[in-house]
């Protein structure tokens, strides 16, 4: 059975360049446009991991990683952001993650990181 993987940012080129890269290696891909579809989603169905961005217009990247961490506690968290500096504030604030990258990332990094976690 494959891995299902949530993939959560606004724009709709990072989703489609991290669909691309994981479908291909055989992993089932959901996708979310925001924070709130991220959480319907996670609501309805399992995941083994989710790629979440930080920046987002609706829900800031920590709400949502917290709420999915309530909803689906065994799901891996990826966080992808664009800057070094965004990622002290998941740490402390307290949310848990599994790794994070930073845009632009390569396929291979995002692979690598992907199958270490789940």
């Amino acid at each position: 059975m494959p891995k299902k993987i949530l993939v959560v940012d606004d724009e709709e080129i990072v989703r489609n360049y991290v669909k691309r890269a994981l479908a291909s290696r055989g992993y089932e891909i959901a996708e979310a446009v925001n924070g709130a579809s991220a959480i319907t989603a996670a609501e309805k169905e399992e995941f083994d991991a989710v790629i979440c961005d930080l920046k987002m217009p609706d829900l800031r990247g920590e709400e949502v990683i917290k709420k999915l961490k309530v909803l689906r506690p065994a799901a891996k968290i990826i966080v992808i952001t664009g800057s070094v500096s965004n990622i002290a504030n998941p740490i402390a604030t307290g949310v848990e993650v599994e790794g994070f990258l930073i845009k632009p990332f390569g396929i291979g990094e995002l692979r690598e990181m992907l199958e270490k976690v789940i």
